[in-house]
């Protein structure tokens, strides 16, 4: 009998674990920072009002996520499935140690879907991974403010811990019930970059300044696609059928790609 409950319950424990839905082996880099705007010398201000890519036609920002879990995934992979992968539950490994933080997936990477997916060697122009918000990178490795990119290995699974609108359909959005997607209250590495320390290392996300700042542009389009602009200067995302600008590329640099564009 002792035996035959033992079995039982290791098949209830087996059920209860989620299903994998992807894994995989890259970087983890960091692109905004909810509580700590400033942490690590940079201004995550502008990143903070970006729209997450797994609101497809609600402007939401980072900001009206209000949590620093939200994680983005290699931009490619989401938009081939958005209903597949739009808030399931992330599982970081990090030396070996596996990490309890309700990460769960929001937004696309451009620089996560670059590389090939056993690149070992890190790329900042494309390389298999995914970005973070500053606080939960460093909570990971005390290296996150040094060298802007650590080592990592992920599991999606089939667990949902964030309900977004992916489809468009005006599904509310907000975190599952009885999850909780609040900030994290400890750091482990100073809030200010030493000497030497890199800046954020993410090429581009697919989240851009979605707020009051950005200009629309003639056109109608698809919603939640991106382009370059005419002059290929600007990054432009289509919200509610019309073109708006959300990012202009810095000086020496020029809106590259096609569906997913990025400043290089």
């Amino acid at each position: 009998m002792k035996t035959e409950m033992i079995a039982a319950a290791g098949l209830l424990a087996t059920a209860a674990k989620a299903d994998s839905i992807f894994s995989g082996n890259g970087f983890g880099t960091y692109y905004y920072d909810i509580d700590s705007p400033s942490a690590c010398s940079t201004d995550f201000s502008v990143a903070n009002t970006g729209q997450v890519e797994c609101s497809l036609t609600q402007v939401y920002t980072l900001e009206d996520v209000g949590s620093e879990y939200l994680v983005a995934m290699n931009h490619s992979q989401l938009i081939s499935d958005m209903g597949k992968y739009c808030g399931k539950k992330v599982e970081v490994t990090v030396n070996g140690v596996k990490s309890d933080l309700p990460l769960f997936i929001g937004d696309g990477c451009y620089r996560c879907s670059q590389g090939t997916p056993d690149q070992d060697t890190w790329q900042p122009d494309g390389s298999p991974g995914l970005d973070f918000s500053f606080s939960v990178l460093d909570k990971l490795s005390s290296e996150a403010c040094t060298d802007g990119h650590i080592d990592i290995s992920w599991e999606i699974v089939d667990e949902s811990l964030y309900t977004f609108d992916y489809d468009g359909s005006g599904t509310p959005q907000g975190p599952v019930s009885g999850v909780t997607t609040t900030a994290i209250t400890t750091t482990t590495s100073p809030t200010t970059s030493p000497s030497g320390s890199a800046s954020p290392t993410t090429l581009a996300t697919t989240t851009s300044p979605a707020s009051a700042s950005a200009t629309p542009t003639s056109s109608s389009c698809s919603s939640n696609t991106w382009q370059c602009n005419s002059d290929s200067t600007a990054l432009e995302q289509c919200v509610n059928s019309s073109w708006t600008t959300v990012e202009t590329c810095g000086t020496g640099t020029t809106c590259q790609g096609t569906s997913n564009p990025y400043c290089a």
